[in-house]
């Protein structure tokens, strides 16, 4: 692997190029340290992604093609989420679960349909 690993994860998650130090591999906790250093810790993060989707627009955000030459998509979206574990981000928001309601016509009509084949 060998590519801007760090400075390709640093803008998908700040939106600015920083000066990190280039990688030839990735380090998903060095990168966190790193990031840190620069006064983007986990709550800045956070605040910043928040503010990002609250105005509807993508978080992380795309990376330019120029910072993300030399890393494969599938390796940065898997570090990617790494990153956001040891960040704690994997969500920004935590929903309580859903309670039980009643079915409405078009729920039961569909639960009382049975294929044709059922039951031969």
């Amino acid at each position: 692997m060998s590519g801007r690993w760090h400075s390709a994860l640093g803008y998908a998650l700040t939106g600015e190029e920083l000066d990190l130090p280039d990688a030839q591999a990735p380090d998903p906790s060095g990168l966190v340290d790193d990031l840190a250093a620069l006064g983007w810790t986990r709550t800045r993060i956070a605040d910043h992604a928040r503010r990002v989707l609250e105005a509807e627009q993508g978080w992380p955000h795309l990376v330019p093609a120029t910072l993300r030459a030399g890393c494969g998509a599938a390796q940065l979206a898997a570090l990617m989420g790494r990153v956001r574990e040891l960040l704690d981000l994997t969500t920004l928001e935590t929903r309580p679960p859903s309670g039980r309601r009643r079915l409405n016509a078009d729920e039961l009509r569909l639960l009382r349909e049975v294929p044709p084949h059922h039951g031969s």
